[in-house]
């Protein structure tokens, strides 16, 4: 069996070397060979960590048949990311074990796995419920102290500039190419002076 450990040091816990110790014992009790090993600092909020990528990278490849972490923490923070990337081991034929926390899942889906995972499944939709009501009520809280919401409005052409060109003759997607804007954006800085549209 080729298995890959990982950890994650967070900056509360800065000595690996209890995890390091428990991590290669487990490696042993399964018999497999330890083919990668992975240690990094780094947020578990973030799934683009270097070494996380690494790892993906070798499973995805059939390079792998276990990952081994010492806490589900320690692999991520985010319950949406844990979820996605332990599916991604999944259906590469790749083992995950937590090994503190008694997770083993194993591909194919035995009803232990299955259930680990419905469970992860419950808290990533859990997680993604939260943070849309963080951003609606984020939102809502900007709007009522008049901050625009969405992408930054550009700056548009002048009046003066559209009026020259239009009295010149040209058509709207002419005014429009010549001044780089959109021709509503065009047209309507003839109707109200200003291109932006109402927030």
């Amino acid at each position: 069996m080729r298995v890959c450990l990982y950890h994650r040091v967070s900056t509360l816990d800065q000595n690996p070397t209890l995890a390091r110790e428990e991590l290669q014992g487990a490696a042993a009790r399964l018999g497999g060979e330890v083919v990668l090993e992975v240690e990094e600092t780094g947020s578990g909020a973030r799934n683009d960590r270097p070494g996380l990528q690494k790892l993906m990278d070798a499973a995805r490849r059939g390079k792998l048949d276990a990952v081994v972490v010492w806490k589900l923490d320690r692999f991520g923070r985010s319950a949406l990311d844990v979820l996605a990337n332990i599916r991604d081991l999944d259906a590469a034929g790749v083992r995950f074990l937590a090994i503190t926390q008694g997770i083993d899942i194993r591909p194919g889906g035995d009803a232990m796995s299955r259930l680990m995972l419905t469970m992860l499944a419950a808290v990533a939709e859990f997680e993604r419920d939260l943070i849309r009501e963080r951003t609606r009520l984020g939102m809502t809280k900007a709007r009522a102290a008049g901050k625009h919401i969405g992408r930054p409005r550009a700056a548009g052409p002048s009046r003066a500039e559209v009026e020259e060109l239009r009295q010149a003759g040209h058509s709207w997607r002419e005014v429009a190419k010549a001044l780089g804007c959109s021709t509503w954006a065009a047209r309507q800085t003839c109707v109200t002076g200003s291109p932006t549209r109402p927030g």
